[in-house]
């Protein structure tokens, strides 16, 4: 699939190597406030911390992943990965800056976040289809949220989806953005109460919606 000629995505800015930094500073700001990773932070959430984590994670999506915001501005982003991408090895991990996480981290924020993944990954195994894309991350910068910077990424990617019969899971760590996702057509399929100080995980899936 190549994005950049994907009528669904003609209204959207499609994320290029040089947009890495702000991509990950607007999903940054935009899960401030989020209890996990206030929990990984130890209580505090540190923006340039979780900058670094989300510019890794964008670093290391796969080539056919789709990754979009409303403009060059990335006021709002959403990161989509496809079914049956490959997963990124340890050597490509260091690659992308992982050590230099690992480093700014510190070995407990480390723990805490290798223990969110693991959970991530276990509830994923529970409630994820095999068809599934993932829907990793859609977030809108703090000071732009109520604006309606995101509704025409979700509805982009949703288009794409119901156009090539594709289904999508995702989680999402609080429960106000349930309704929001139901909205949407997804369902909550199954929820878990996390390790980590009793924080719940929600798990969503929406099958594609025939285009006629």
């Amino acid at each position: 699939m190549n994005i950049h000629s994907n009528p669904a995505f003609k209204e959207c800015y499609i994320m290029q190597r040089e947009d890495l930094q702000r991509f990950a500073a607007t999903l940054a700001d935009g899960f401030k406030g989020y209890s996990m990773f206030e929990h990984v932070c130890y209580g505090t959430y540190d923006h340039d911390l979780m900058r670094l984590f989300w510019e890794v994670s964008l670093a290391l999506l796969p080539d056919n992943a789709i990754c979009i915001a409303d403009s060059k501005e990335a006021n709002s982003v959403l990161a989509y990965i496809p079914p049956h991408s490959k997963d990124p090895s340890l050597l490509d991990y260091v690659k992308a800056g992982g050590m230099k996480m690992f480093l700014k981290f510190g070995l407990r924020r480390i723990i805490r976040l290798t223990r969110f993944n693991i959970e991530i990954e276990q509830i994923g195994k529970r409630y994820r289809a095999a068809d599934d894309g993932y829907l990793m991350a859609f977030a809108t910068r703090l000071d732009k949220q109520g604006q309606h910077y995101g509704k025409p990424l979700i509805t982009a990617l949703l288009n794409h989806l119901d156009a090539s019969g594709e289904s999508c899971y995702l989680e999402t760590l609080e429960a106000k953005n349930v309704a929001l996702y139901q909205h949407f057509a997804f369902q909550l399929t199954g929820q878990t109460e996390s390790q980590m100080g009793g924080l719940k995980l929600f798990a969503m899936r929406r099958s594609a919606t025939p285009t006629v």
